[in-house]
């Protein structure tokens, strides 16, 4: 498509959902001089990261939305019978700059990733601290049985509706599709190393990329390392991956040639998955016997909040980030704001000690219940 059909206008009814979903997602719509980022792109694929980068640097001046799918936003704001994609187009119409941002990442690395991501809850039914004491090949035999119906489909090619280039372009290793006010961006995992300088390029502001949420780091880790130590992918399985269609796309001929080469390495003789129908059974008992929701939405380093102990410690954070430091450290509001009345305390009680008569005790008690007031 070349242009921007805006079909819902015609529909009051949606138009009001349109309006109530922007509160839900608290979309300023008055706002019209801060772009608003939608990272729209599957599970699993480094959004996350992207998400938090965006925020620790461009906070003040971005808004950014994080969205998967219609199942993700039915738990995250209560609303049915609106698609992802006609809440992007209506801020649009809005007048408002948007950017929509997907991820590719390879297949293997992908279905590994999205397996674990719900390997106790999903797939074997309990609790992740009692799958880290399973057997490696009990698990590594069910990831294969499902491999060809894991993680499959990437947003950019299948749900943006727009006429994408008919290549990726490996020069500057990112697309970029802008069609009136709205633009569409493609990157890819294995470049993240280069997302901070494209981002920083199509944004104007300076971006540092950050690690966060990383499988490594959940409580799933150990069985996680473990089966990236001892998994060999069979090699029927990997033969099927090199006709993927999205990974023909997004790597060229000799990527795809080292990719196959590096993975050929890691091969093992022919295991024979489950077939459509058996899959469709394996998913229906899984579905029935999950014992809890995976949409999760706290996941992130930087939570968005933009209150006045959020800004202090994100600028803390950045700081680190561009001093080269390793950081740990989450921008979470109860957090931030716990830390900031600490440190105003200790600072009170340091006043009070060498200046006892300058810092007077209603004047601590007044600051203190400001501070307990803002939000």
């Amino acid at each position: 498509m070349t242009d921007i059909t805006y079909s819902f206008l015609n529909d009051p009814e949606k138009v009001k959902l349109l309006e109530k979903t922007n509160e839900r997602l608290n979309i300023n719509v008055n706002d019209t001089d801060k772009p608003l980022i939608f990272i729209y792109s599957a599970p699993k694929v480094g959004s996350t990261s992207l998400v938090s980068s965006l925020r620790i640097f461009g906070s003040n001046k971005v808004s950014v939305i994080h969205i998967h799918d219609e199942e993700m936003l039915k738990v995250l704001a209560h609303i049915e019978n609106i698609t992802v994609n006609e809440i992007i187009l209506y801020n649009g119409y809005l007048g408002r700059n948007v950017y929509v941002i997907n991820v590719y990442r390879s297949p293997i690395e992908r279905k590994i990733s999205a397996f674990f991501e719900k390997i106790g809850c999903y797939h074997f039914n309990t609790e992740d601290a009692i799958v880290n004491n399973y057997d490696i090949n009990r698990v590594i035999n069910r990831f294969n049985n499902i491999f060809p119906y894991i993680s499959l489909g990437d947003h950019f090619i299948d749900r943006y509706n727009i006429d994408y280039p008919l290549s990726f372009d490996f020069s500057n290793k990112h697309l970029l599709v802008k069609i009136q006010n709205i633009s569409y961006i493609s990157l890819r995992l294995k470049d993240s190393l280069l997302w901070g300088n494209i981002l920083t390029d199509i944004f104007k502001f300076k971006i540092c990329i950050v690690k966060d949420y990383e499988s490594v780091n959940k409580p799933i880790k150990d069985l996680y390392n473990l089966f990236k130590q001892n998994y060999r992918v069979p090699i029927n399985l990997l033969d099927s991956v090199m006709n993927c269609k999205y990974l023909n796309y997004y790597y060229s001929n000799q990527e795809r040639v080292n990719y196959y080469n590096e993975w050929q390495q890691n091969s093992t003789v022919i295991q024979i998955p489950y077939n459509l129908e058996q899959y469709r059974l394996y998913e229906e008992v899984s579905l029935e016997n999950c014992h809890y929701d995976r949409v999760q939405i706290d996941h992130y380093m930087d939570e968005g909040c933009v209150c006045k102990a959020c800004n202090l410690k994100r600028n803390e954070v950045r700081s680190k980030i561009i001093g080269g430091c390793t950081v740990t450290e989450k921008i979470i509001h109860s957090e931030a704001k716990t830390e900031l009345i600490e440190k105003r305390v200790m600072r009170a009680n340091t006043l009070n000690r060498f200046f006892p008569n300058r810092f007077r005790r209603k004047d601590f008690k007044k600051e203190m219940s400001n501070l307990m007031k803002n939000k």
